[in-house]
C-alpha cells in the first residue's frame, strides 16, 4: 500500500506537467464556489460529483486506494477517468464564457463580445494544451523488431507449428502474437508483464518460470563453460516436456544448442531438428 500511496504522489506530479489543461477543473469549481449566482439542480451535482472525484485522485492516499482497486495493471493516470475532466471544461467553459461576455445584456455589443470571448478562450485552451508526445524507436531496437517479424513470418508458413507449441526468445513470441493468434505460444505477455495478468488468477509453473529465465539468459549471451550442454539440454527437455515441440533460439547459440541437442538424443528418447535459420535466429522442431 505504502508504494501505492508513493505512486500517487508520483504520478500526481507526472499528470500535471503533461497535462496543463487539468488545471482548468479546480479553476472552474473556485470560479462557481465564489460566484453568489445559483446553479441549476443538475449543474450542482455536476460541480459536487467533480470536485469529490477530484479530492479523491489528488489525495495520495485515497488515489491509493483508488489505484488498488483498479489493480497494477495501470498506472496512476488511469484513475483520473473517474473525474469528468472533459465534460466539467466544456460545460465550466462555456457557462463562463456567456457570463463574462454578459450575453444577457442586449446591448447591440454582445456579438463582439462573445467573438473576443472565444478567441481568449481558444488561445488559453491552444497554450494549456500540448500536440502529444512522439514516440521514437531506436535504430538498434526496431531491426529487432524487424528480425523478429521476419521470423514470425516463417513460422506461419510451418505446417509443423499447427501441432505445437512455441518457445523462443521474448521478441519473437511478441512479434508472433501482433501478427497472428492461430500459433499457440507456451506462455505470454504475462509472463514479463506481470501488470497485464491483473485481473487473471492463474500462474505459470515453475518450469515455465524457468524456461523463460534460461531464454532469457540465452539471448543475452550469459552462460559459458563445460558441462553447459546437459543444462541446456535439459532446458530443451523441459520445454517439450511441457507441450512446445517448436524452439526458436538466437543464432549466436548454435554451437551451445547443437550440442544440447546431441545430447538430448542421445539419453532422451527426442530427435530435433534444425529446420533452418531466419533473420539472426534458428527454428528446431523436436520430435
Amino acid at each position: 500500500m505504502r508504494e501505492l500511496i508513493q505512486n500517487s504522489i508520483n504520478g500526481l506530479a507526472v499528470y500535471f506537467q503533461s497535462n496543463h489543461m487539468v488545471v482548468l477543473v479546480p479553476g472552474l469549481l473556485l470560479y462557481f464556489l465564489a460566484a453568489k449566482e445559483r446553479r441549476r439542480p443538475r449543474e450542482g451535482r455536476l460541480l459536487q460529483f467533480t470536485a469529490v472525484m477530484l479530492v479523491l485522485v489528488v489525495f495520495p492516499v485515497s488515489g491509493g486506494c483508488l489505484m488498488l482497486y483498479q489493480t497494477r495493471f495501470y498506472s496512476y493516470p488511469w484513475i483520473w477517468s473517474l473525474v469528468p475532466v472533459t465534460l466539467c471544461i466544456a460545460w465550466g467553459g462555456t457557462e463562463l464564457l456567456w457570463e463574462l461576455t454578459e450575453q444577457r445584456r442586449r446591448d447591440g455589443k454582445a456579438g463582439r463580445r462573445l467573438a473576443a470571448g472565444i478567441c481568449v478562450l481558444l488561445a488559453l485552451l491552444l497554450l494549456l494544451g500540448n500536440l502529444g508526445r512522439i514516440r521514437t524507436v531506436g535504430e538498434e531496437e526496431e531491426a529487432r523488431r524487424s528480425r523478429a517479424r521476419q521470423v514470425a513470418n516463417n513460422l506461419q508458413e510451418l505446417s509443423q507449428m499447427q501441432e505445437t507449441l512455441l518457445w523462443g526468445p521474448r521478441a519473437v513470441l511478441e512479434a508472433v502474437r501482433g501478427q497472428t493468434g492461430e500459433i499457440r505460444l507456451l506462455y505470454g505477455r504475462n509472463m514479463w508483464e506481470p501488470e497485464a495478468a491483473a485481473y487473471a488468477y492463474d500462474t505459470y509453473t515453475e518450469e515455465a518460470q524457468r524456461l523463460f529465465d534460461w531464454m532469457e539468459a540465452l539471448e543475452s549471451g550469459d552462460g559459458t563453460g563445460s558441462g553447459l550442454e546437459r543444462t541446456d539440454a535439459y532446458a530443451l527437455q523441459t520445454a517439450a516436456g511441457c507441450g512446445a515441440r517448436m524452439w526458436v533460439f538466437p543464432a549466436e547459440a548454435s554451437e551451445r544448442i547443437a550440442m544440447a541437442c546431441d545430447w538430448l538424443q542421445e539419453e532422451n528418447d527426442l530427435h530435433p531438428e534444425l529446420l533452418g535459420e531466419v533473420a539472426g535466429y534458428t527454428i528446431w522442431y523436436c520430435e
